[in-house]
């Protein structure tokens, strides 16, 4: 297995290495200077002993400021100093300052740095320092940012600051006002994490986060703003706030923070704690009277802190907290005193209050293992007065459940009710319970009524406010969309918001149905946009475009296919920054498949922008199978496991070849992750069209996932709907890629958290297996403490790096970046 190998500062790795053929040398022709200003001088610096800091300092201004450009002022000190643009020889006779420069190179980088004729030279590379005036280096593919703190020139040497490649790479000294994405910057820039809207529209609380390399910390605040002025009039910093919240009478913010139930008047500014210090608080609502809050609170469970062994209760006690009890209380804001509301063994869990105050609706898993899913939810109303509950029904497919009126508002899959919100053209098809859909109850559970049979975007989430108005988060293909819904004339009237995929959305109890949602385009960063129903254009009240005005992205187009079948195949590609059309890309295909689409989210788990700054054009795919486009389109996925998936990525994929003269047939890649993970293993098996793969916590045998995925039998009773290993060896066995390894020729690497209980490790070991005794070139990499997702920052950096090598050098013909991580 190959070893992992920790790495910092923009993909920076220090190495000694031995001679390699022809070093080529190339020298800084000319650098930015910021200076002079004694503050710099290391002398001064090193007596006040705390030259690190200061300098930190400085760094944090350059981090926090655009690219340095001839001609931009810096105010210092009551000085004015502006960014000059000199030879390295004049910046050195200038005295003491920083100078700035770019290093661009378009491969995996092994050379040397060396300063010479400058006094106390400290040299930071992307942010991080760099001991002496000799310095080895091994950089990942792009551009890096130089910084140089130096006292002024040393008139023994000549001035120069040059760069020696050792493994024939070409490299040069650049000033340029933009530079293409960078890994760090996708994950570091400020995003907002939370909002919140006060019933009347008068007041929203945003939290953000970001990164600093400099200093090496989360930046966290919060801020609650005058929506009208956009206006900051309390902040809190370096605090994480959680499940923020408004009352409906607006005189309330109730967060929280530290295991603490918090209150803030916002007529007074005054804070109050409710409940302090108090762990397993979970997600709450206010009553309608303002007057108390309904919350759900989680006791953990202790019974195997000594035990010997631990007797399995269910297949679900193997999720982690499964054996810890919610139950739902009410606290009393004017004494602060808790009463239970439900005290059963079972966990509740809080869905809504109603609209006056007297009752409010929760459910209870139930293990349900006589039909699929193999687990359904139990419905109960509680009174509020009495504090007894009503079961209203036991649903299968129930995802959400809000008042709406007289009535109950569902979200729930199309097979929801014995089916009542299917609509497909013959029983040959089997609806996708992914495939969200929208119904009318009534208060006792009896009559349900479809309202978006006929409507082929799939549900997501609702919001109902106090006045019954409807606001529904809606997946349109890649995108996702808020609708206005009419449920008396099931109406669904899209909101005009700007934004190509909704993260996350408020609706407020105003007249207009005030809606704030926060979200992102395919090439625009986040932005927070205030949106009525009707309304033609949206306020745009927050943007993250400032924090890439330095960043130069490539253009992204759709390119959207007809299958041989006569559905409509969309896509979407990412060209590189500095595209010429008269070039020839290696191309990198990437598609999930697993029933979602991929959506058009400005960053993710996988940075598109980032490989196609690399010189990769990134073509992603939605084959059949994924919500969003219809529920026949939908249900495709249910007992296929690959079937039209890989047909569709495979047609797309040689109609996107031949459409473009750019792309390099010869040098496609393919990638997907978790189901897309098992997709790129099966279409290994199935084509030789890629030239190099990577499954990511990919799926080899659908039965082992079956058995030992946290989740594997509950996804199973969607995607294999009534098929198990015993009833379908075709579908378990035939569909599995670990079955036809034999088939398997194109260079494989095989990536998964060596934590992951979603898909557990094993699934890509027992690939690795397979394909080593078959002597096929095949790669496992685990990253160490890691789940399903990569979280960790570091990790994350070291993941992305073993993708784009492996493609590096299966796809570019340059080894040496995966080389320097495989010894």
């Amino acid at each position: 297995m190959i070893r992992i190998l920790c790495t910092f500062a923009l993909l920076l790795l220090v190495l000694p290495f031995g001679a390699l053929a022809a070093p080529q040398t190339v020298k800084a022709e000319q650098v930015l200077f910021l200076g002079p200003l004694p503050a710099f001088a290391s002398e001064q610096l090193q007596q006040s002993g705390k030259a690190k800091q200061q300098r930190q300092q400085v760094l944090r201004l350059l981090e926090r400021q655009p690219i340095p450009v001839a001609g931009r002022s810096v105010e210092l000190f009551g000085q004015r100093l502006q960014w000059r643009q000199l030879t390295p020889t004049e910046a050195a006779e200038a005295g003491p300052g920083v100078w700035f420069v770019q290093l661009q190179h378009d491969a995996f980088l092994k050379g040397k740095l060396e300063i010479s004729g400058l006094q106390a030279p400290q040299l930071y590379l992307n942010f991080q320092p760099k001991n002496g005036v000799s310095t080895e280096l091994a950089l990942a593919t792009g551009w890096q940012q130089l910084i140089l703190f130096t006292d002024g020139r040393d008139a023994q040497d000549d001035v120069q600051l040059q760069l020696t490649s050792q493994n024939e790479v070409q490299a040069q000294f650049r000033l340029a006002a933009q530079e293409p994405v960078n890994n760090r910057q996708l994950t570091n820039a400020e995003t907002i994490t939370q909002l919140a809207l006060s019933p009347d529209t008068n007041w929203m609380l945003l939290s953000f986060s970001g990164r600093s390399d400099v200093s090496d910390v989360q930046l966290q605040r919060t801020e609650l703003r005058d929506v009208s002025r956009n206006q900051v009039q309390h902040s809190w910093s370096g605090q994480v706030l959680s499940r923020a919240a408004f009352s409906p009478d607006n005189q309330w913010l109730s967060y929280i923070a530290n295991n603490t139930l918090w209150l803030m008047n916002l007529n007074t500014g005054e804070l109050r704690s409710l409940l302090e210090n108090q762990s397993g608080l979970g997600q709450y609502r206010w009553a309608p009277d303002s007057n108390s809050i309904l919350l759900q609170w989680t006791e953990p469970d202790t019974s195997l802190q000594q035990a010997k062994a631990k007797m399995y209760r269910a297949l679900e006690d193997r999720w982690r907290g499964y054996r810890d009890t919610s139950r739902l209380f009410q606290l009393d804001i004017a004494s602060g005193l808790v009463r239970a509301l439900t005290t059963d063994a079972n966990s509740s869990t809080l869905s809504d209050v109603r609209p006056d105050g007297k009752a409010l609706l929760y459910t209870q898993r139930v293990n349900d293992r006589t039909a699929a899913p193999h687990a359904s939810t139990a419905l109960f109303e509680l009174d509020l007065t009495s504090l007894q509950s009503r079961e209203i029904g036991t649903f299968q497919h129930l995802n959400q459940v809000q008042y709406h009126r007289n009535q109950l508002l569902v979200v729930a899959g199309p097979n929801f009710a014995a089916g009542a919100g299917v609509n497909l053209p013959s029983e040959d098809y089997i609806a996708n319970d992914y495939d969200g859909q929208l119904y009318l109850m009534d208060a006792d559970g009896g009559h349900i009524q479809p309202l978006s049979k006929d409507f082929n975007p799939a549900i997501s989430s609702v919001a109902v406010n106090a006045r019954g108005q409807v606001i529904a988060l809606i997946n349109e293909g890649d995108r996702s969309a808020l609708y206005n819904v009419d449920t008396n004339r099931q109406r669904f009237q899209k909101l005009a918001l700007s934004l190509d995929v909704i993260e996350r959305f408020e609706l407020a109890n105003d007249r207009g149905a005030t809606v704030l949602a926060v979200g992102s385009g395919v090439a625009t960063p986040q932005q927070l946009e205030l949106v009525r129903p009707g309304q033609r254009r949206a306020t745009v009240l927050h943007s993250s475009t400032a924090l890439y005005q330095h960043t130069q992205l490539g253009e992204v187009r759709d390119f959207h296919v007809e299958n041989p079948q006569g559905d409509r195949i969309e896509g979407r590609y990412y060209l590189p920054p500095d595209f010429d059309a008269g070039n020839k890309y290696p191309t990198i295909v990437y598609y999930y498949g697993g029933t979602t689409t991929v959506n058009r989210q400005f960053t993710g788990r996988y940075p598109f922008h980032h490989w196609a700054a690399n010189g990769y054009i990134v073509y992603v795919v939605q084959p059949r199978g994924t919500i969003g486009y219809g529920q026949r389109f939908s249900a495709l996925h249910v007992n296929a496991w690959g079937k039209y998936t890989a047909d569709d990525i495979i047609y797309a994929t040689e109609r996107f070849v031949a459409e473009h003269d750019f792309v390099d047939g010869k040098r496609l890649g393919n990638i997907g992750a978790s189901y897309g993970g098992f997709m790129t293993m099966y279409l290994a098996t199935q084509t030789d069209l890629f030239a190099a793969s990577i499954s990511h916590a990919g799926i080899s045998a659908l039965s082992s996932y079956w058995g030992q995925g946290w989740w594997g039998f509950l996804y199973s009773g969607i995607a294999s709907r009534d098929s198990f290993p015993w009833n379908n060896h075709e579908l378990y066995v035939g569909q599995s890629p670990l079955y036809m390894a034999d088939k398997i020729t194109t260079p494989l690497l095989l990536i998964t958290g060596d934590s992951d209980v979603n898909v557990p490790a094993g699934e890509s070991q027992q690939m690795f297996t397979a394909l080593k005794l078959l002597g096929r070139e095949v790669a496992l990499v685990e990253i160490p403490g890691e789940d399903h997702h990569i979280i960790d920052r570091e990790k994350r950096y070291v993941w992305w790096d073993h993708l784009l090598a492996w493609f590096d050098k299966h796809l570019k013909d340059q080894p040496d970046w995966w080389q320097q991580l495989s010894d």
